[in-house]
């Protein structure tokens, strides 16, 4: 019988909840991202922002106060602190902090100023941050989550609420707090039944098989390596059939792209379940998309079937199989979905989502995707102490010439 790698650790959690209230066991994503921090000598925290212009002088400090405490309050996830207990990694839920939530600055650049306030985080700083930097020709909100803690989806959902509780003024009462720290633990449990569902025989069969041929990985690092971080934008026309559904065109050409380069590793994407729709926190996969016969798009909706299956088990099985890809990410898809999204207005005036670059490069290549009804615009960072020029520029080529270019952006 096959043991999988979520019942496994299930049983050492609960040989170390013993029944305690504030104690989560981590998904299987969160486990991933806890044993990186552990192998980062400054256990840094991945950060997952999200960035909102205004005009200069709209925001109140106090409403944003008012309206982060609020969060807070509904969302157990970004009171949480990833700890260890007898050797078990796990979630400790705590109050809500006491004292000033909002971190306000006036610089001269408050793009540089916001990046600088949320990268100067060490782990024991909470999993939430909210930033007002402001400069003569803006206000710029920028809020940062630790990755450990809140996916992509979820960031959504705490901005559509902090920007409803900024409008409204209302706030969660405290009273609140046990239902939701019960939504949370339920959700929770349900991602981890899924992940041990999705780790029998069929599936890692299914994954062995994307896995045989492909390549061991190209670029890396020493776990906790300083990268260096280029970027480069370009606005591309989506095909009629793909306007509505952008993503498989886009990992196509993703895909195309990568394999001009051999040896390298097969395209990652992170992947939500909709179960954990309305709850905050880490309810994400990370896929491989590396088909056979078939073409990207057909393979995709084979992969749908499986794509709870935690990634850890994958690499088990490929390493089992002995596979020559055993782990390694080359290049990691991020969809952004602005039309189900769009941004916020604030007192009558709308935000402007903006991406400065400044993120600290996490894997070789990253391609940052924003969806805007017929277009695309592409972001592709990556690495250069460890990704070649002129590497880089080829996967950015083959991206553009996967769709009609309608223009390019050096950043």
């Amino acid at each position: 019988m096959h043991r999988s790698i979520t019942r496994t650790y299930l049983k050492h959690y609960a040989n170390v909840h013993r029944g305690a209230t504030g104690l989560m066991p981590l998904t299987g994503a969160q486990r991933r991202f806890h044993h990186t921090r552990s192998a980062d000598p400054h256990e840094r925290v991945r950060i997952l922002p999200v960035f909102l212009e205004f005009p200069p002088g709209l925001l109140e400090t106090g409403r944003l106060e008012r309206a982060t405490r609020s969060v807070l309050r509904r969302h157990p996830a970004l009171r949480g602190a990833a700890d260890t207990v007898d050797g078990v990694p796990l979630l400790r839920i705590g109050p809500v902090p006491e004292g000033p939530l909002v971190r306000e600055t006036t610089a001269p650049d408050a793009d540089a100023a916001a990046w600088a306030a949320l990268d100067d985080w060490a782990a024991g700083h909470g999993p939430f941050r909210v930033v007002l930097a402001r400069d003569d020709r803006r206000d710029l909100l920028a809020i940062g989550f630790d990755h450990l803690v809140c996916d992509g989806e979820s960031t959504g959902l705490v901005l559509d609420e902090l920007m409803s509780a900024y409008r409204s003024g209302e706030e969660v009462p405290e009273s609140s707090a046990a239902g939701e720290l019960s939504r949370y633990r339920e959700a929770v449990e349900r991602q981890l039944a899924r992940e041990h569902e999705a780790s029998g025989p069929e599936a890692l069969a299914h994954w062995t098989s994307r896995v045989r041929d492909a390549g061991p990985g190209r670029w890396g690092r020493e776990p906790g390596g300083r990268g260096g971080q280029a970027t480069a934008w370009q606005r591309v026309a989506l095909p009629g059939t793909a306007t509505d559904r952008p993503f498989p065109a886009l990992l196509a050409a993703c895909h195309t792209a990568l394999t001009r380069t051999p040896g390298t590793a097969p395209v990652a994407y992170t992947w939500g379940s909709p179960d954990g729709a309305g709850v905050v926190g880490c309810f994400i996969n990370t896929v491989l998309a590396n088909p056979q016969d078939d073409g990207v798009r057909e393979s995709w909706w084979e992969d749908l079937e499986f794509v709870d299956t935690p990634f850890d088990e994958v690499v088990r099985a490929a390493r089992a199989s002995r596979a020559p890809w055993t782990g390694h990410l080359d290049l990691v898809l991020t969809l952004i979905d602005l039309t189900r999204r769009p941004a916020p207005v604030l007192d009558g005036v709308p935000g402007r989502f903006r991406y400065p670059p400044g993120t600290r490069m996490e894997d070789p290549v990253i391609v940052t995707a924003v969806h805007e009804g017929t277009e695309l615009s592409l972001r592709i960072d990556h690495d250069p102490l460890i990704v070649p020029g002129a590497e880089a520029t080829a996967i950015a080529d083959a991206l553009g010439a996967s769709f009609t270019d309608v223009g390019r952006v050096a950043g």
